[in-house]
């Protein structure tokens, strides 16, 4: 059985959903290095679709638990694509590894964004409440043609 319609619905919101994600994650701005937005791309499944990125995007939807210290070599490859400098003593890399061992201990101890009192932007949550009702209805919607398309090819 073909269900076209359906396919392309599925299709339609994977994209959607994609582009939600990128472009809510460059507003909220948690766009540093450009990895994280570059990361998210849609997934085709058999029966659906999955939207895939780097690992840290919960860490951003969600918060960073206290007592986990983060690598500080990802910290010091953020601060540089923030352009991010020492604010005591001259401007060399071991001030820079300094710098980024503080901020991951401080995320260690206190969880990261303080922006948002230290807890996530909830980011995952409002892409996926901000389509889904939309969505179901569509999908709802491309199946009951295809279902319908399907018994006028039976009934000739």
């Amino acid at each position: 059985m073909a269900f076209d319609n359906l396919e392309n619905q599925l299709k339609k919101y994977a994209e959607a959903y994609t582009q939600k994600y990128k472009s809510k994650l460059i507003s909220d701005g948690n766009k540093a290095s450009g990895k994280l937005v570059n990361s998210v791309k849609p997934k085709m499944l058999k029966n659906g679709f999955s939207i895939l990125a780097k690992s840290y995007i919960e860490q951003i939807s969600e918060g960073r638990r206290v007592g986990r210290i983060p690598p500080s070599n990802e910290i010091l490859e953020w601060a540089r694509a923030k352009k991010i400098k020492p604010e005591k003593g001259p401007d060399t890399e071991s001030n820079r590894k300094r710098m980024a061992f503080a901020i991951a201990r401080s995320i260690g101890m206190h969880g990261m964004l303080q922006k948002l009192g230290f807890k996530g932007t909830g980011i995952i949550d409002f892409v996926y409440n901000s389509l889904s009702r939309e969505m179901g209805e569509d999908l709802f919607e491309a199946y009951k043609q295809d279902l319908e398309e399907q018994l006028k090819e039976q009934v000739k």
